[in-house]
C-alpha cells in the first residue's frame, strides 16, 4: 500500500482511526478525516508519532451538511490529483428525531446520503486512479430489516436508535450494489462491508449487555484492511463481506432492485445533484 492516496471518512476514533494507523504503517498515504478540529489534530500526531509516516494529511467537514461536503471536496480536488480508496466509514448513531441543516433525518444525513454524496463528488479523482476502490461500511444489524422503509429518511413520528440505525445500515448495502453495477464498466469496484458489533463510541449509551459482548477494534478493521489491501480483490465488485473478511451474501431485502433504484434517485433528488459520473 506504500504510496497508496486513501481517504477515510470518519477516522478520528474507532474502526477509521485504527484503519489509518494500520495503513498509515504499511507507507499508505492516508487522509484524516472528522469533523472535531482538536479530535482530528490528536489522531494526526497520533499517527504521525506511532508510523513516523510523513505522508498523512487531515481534512474537517461535518457529513451532515451539504454544504460542508462540498467544500472538503473542493478542498480534495484542489490538494490531489487522485485518490486511490475511497473508504465511506463515518457513521452515527441518534438517540432522537434530529434533522441535518437539510432537512433529513441525521441518522440517514450521515450513515447514507455523506457516503452517496462523497462517492459522487470524488470519483474523478478515483476514475484517475490504477486502484480505484471504493468500500462501504454498513452493519450486521441491517439483516433485522424484511423491507427498506423509505419514510425513515424523512423522520418518523416514532423514534427507535436501532431501526433508525439498522435502516439506514440496509441502506448502505442498496447503495453499494447499486453504485457497482453504475460503474461495472469503469474499473472503479464498490465493496460493502460489515465489522461486526466493535468496542467504540459510536453509540456510549450502549446497555453492557451490548458493551461486553464487542470485540476490540483492532478485530473491527478485518473487512475494511481486506478490501483496501487485499489483491485478490483486484476487480472484484459488488461483495459484501462478513468482519472476517469473507464474502457472504447480505440480507434479502438489500437485492430487491427497484429499492435499490429508487433509493439512487431519491438520494439524487434530496441531494439536488445528478450523481457525478
Amino acid at each position: 500500500m506504500k504510496g497508496k492516496i486513501i481517504f477515510i471518512s470518519g477516522s478520528t476514533d474507532g474502526i477509521g482511526k485504527q484503519a489509518a494507523l494500520e495503513l498509515a504503517k504499511q507507507g499508505a498515504h492516508v487522509i484524516i478525516h472528522g469533523r472535531n478540529e482538536d479530535k482530528i489534530k490528536k489522531t494526526f500526531d497520533f499517527i504521525r508519532s506511532q508510523t513516523e509516516n510523513e505522508n498523512i494529511d487531515f481534512i474537517q467537514a461535518d457529513m451532515s451538511s451539504y454544504k460542508q461536503i462540498r467544500a472538503m471536496s473542493d478542498e480534495l480536488h484542489k490538494r490531489y490529483e487522485k485518490i486511490d480508496v475511497l473508504v465511506n466509514n463515518a457513521g452515527v448513531q441518534i438517540h432522537d428525531l434530529q434533522f441535518s441543516e437539510d432537512g433529513i433525518e441525521l441518522t440517514f444525513a450521515v450513515n447514507h446520503f455523506a457516503y452517496f454524496y462523497t462517492t459522487s463528488l470524488l470519483l474523478d479523482l478515483i476514475a484517475k486512479s490504477d486502484y480505484k476502490r471504493i468500500t462501504i461500511m454498513s452493519s450486521s444489524m441491517h439483516f433485522r430489516i424484511e423491507k427498506f422503509d423509505f419514510d425513515y429518511i424523512q423522520g418518523k413520528p416514532e423514534y427507535s436508535l436501532y431501526m433508525y440505525y439498522a435502516q439506514s445500515k440496509l441502506a448502505n448495502v442498496l447503495f453499494g450494489y447499486k453504485l457497482s453495477q453504475v460503474l461495472k464498466d469503469s474499473g472503479i469496484t464498490a465493496n460493502v462491508l460489515c465489522p461486526g458489533l466493535i468496542d467504540t463510541n459510536l453509540n456510549p449509551k450502549r446497555p453492557q449487555h451490548i458493551v461486553d459482548r464487542a470485540l476490540p477494534v483492532e478485530q473491527g478493521i478485518i473487512s475494511t484492511m481486506h478490501a483496501v489491501t487485499s489483491p485478490e480483490l483486484n476487480g472484484v465488485t459488488g461483495r459484501f463481506f462478513t468482519s472476517e473478511g469473507i464474502e457472504s451474501k447480505s440480507s434479502p431485502a438489500s437485492y430487491n432492485l427497484d429499492v435499490q433504484e429508487k433509493l439512487w434517485i431519491l438520494s439524487e433528488e434530496l441531494i439536488g445533484e445528478k450523481f457525478h459520473f
